[in-house]
């Protein structure tokens, strides 16, 4: 028996040792390698396991229990990105030189994307758009935009008869009546704006915005998607499309790592560029314990860190409990009032975001 114990309090030291790795790679957010990555994103199993040890040495050993203790205060460093206890909400009414800015992976507005023409899923789009256009933001920040004028994705006239006269696209994606991509619409002028593709749907749109006397940067993102499909590996019943699952799963993360690490380099850029202040917003795929999250959090602070409320997972879909979609601002020059993460709107495979900004 004494041995076991000897055996259980090695294997429980070395993953302490890892728990330290991870929580420097996450502090530091200096390494963008991806089996850096992968650990940093193991951060809420790590914390989970010593949650689950804490009572187990507890009973075996009271001293040794000093040891999860001290690893779960420790962890307390990150509580800040993982839950927020403010009273969150969107403010009600807009005063002075306040905006609202939504940002929102509307996915082709549609949540499962089963588009068969049935009049239940046509309801469904109406509904979305009316939801969007009706939203109160003074801009949007949309992923995964189409519309395509003439038919039930007419989005941009929704759009515009509600005040959204100004946007700015992938220039290369508009064709003639039809787009899809990542898109920025704002109800105050535009007075500039560039966009770069990364691959496939995702790019960056920046657009610089008169709102009264004073113009802000919004960066729109849509960093590298994955297309997990974790549906898929969750109904295997072999072992072998577990293990075929699994491989394709871990692939794609990895790439995933890679890719966002790469496109963190030009989203810098242009941060750094700007001579107004900055948002940047949208659909990052990243965890707040990732090293593009943890990179900007350095120079720029998060919304839902401010004035968030509760764990403000973003996603719809599997696995669920993630936060993906993020606003960070310049809090130099800008004043957060108001965020609000709207989990009961449920037309997509994410939640949309809101945050109420002031000028300084």
């Amino acid at each position: 028996m004494k041995g076991l114990k000897r055996l259980l309090w090695f294997l429980y030291q070395c993953f302490a040792f890892y728990t330290l790795l991870v929580y420097l790679l996450i502090w530091l957010a200096a390494w963008d390698g991806w089996l850096a990555a992968f650990m940093m994103m193991s951060f809420p199993a790590v914390f989970l396991v010593h949650l689950v040890s804490l009572p187990i040495w507890f009973v075996i050993d009271r001293k040794k229990a000093l040891l999860p203790l001290a690893l779960l205060l420790g962890s307390g460093l990150f509580l800040s990105r993982s839950f927020a206890f403010n009273s969150g909400g969107a403010s009600a009414e807009i005063e002075g030189k306040q905006f609202r800015l939504m940002s929102y992976n509307v996915r082709t507005f549609q949540k499962d994307l089963h588009w068969q023409g049935s009049e239940k899923v046509r309801e469904d789009v109406r509904e979305m758009k009316k939801w969007v256009a009706e939203s109160k933001a003074d801009v949007l920040c949309m992923a995964e935009y189409y519309e395509e004028d003439g038919t039930i994705f007419d989005a941009g006239d929704r759009l515009r008869a509600k005040g959204y006269k100004h946007a700015a696209y992938f220039h290369k994606r508009k064709y003639g009546k039809s787009y899809w991509g990542l898109v920025l619409v704002s109800k105050h002028p535009i007075l500039a704006s560039r966009d770069t593709v990364f691959l496939a749907q995702n790019g960056m749109i920046q657009a610089d915005i008169k709102i009264g006397k004073d113009t802000v940067r919004i960066i729109g993102v849509h960093l590298y998607s994955m297309t997990l499909k974790l549906r898929k590996l969750v109904d295997q019943k072999e072992m072998d499309g577990v293990a075929r699952e699994s491989r394709s799963t871990f692939g794609r993360m990895k790439k995933g790592f890679i890719k966002r690490a790469e496109e963190l380099v030009v989203l810098q850029r242009w941060v750094d560029e700007s001579p107004y202040p900055v948002i940047v917003c949208g659909d990052f795929n990243e965890v707040p314990y990732s090293y593009v999250y943890g990179t900007l959090r350095k120079s720029m602070a998060n919304a839902f860190e401010e004035k968030g409320r509760g764990f403000g997972f973003t996603f719809n879909q599997l696995p669920y409990f993630i936060r993906i979609d993020h606003q960070f601002y310049d809090a130099n020059r800008l004043s957060l009032t108001a965020f609000k993460t709207f989990s009961d709107v449920k037309y997509s495979d994410h939640y949309p975001i809101m945050g109420t900004y002031r000028f300084k």
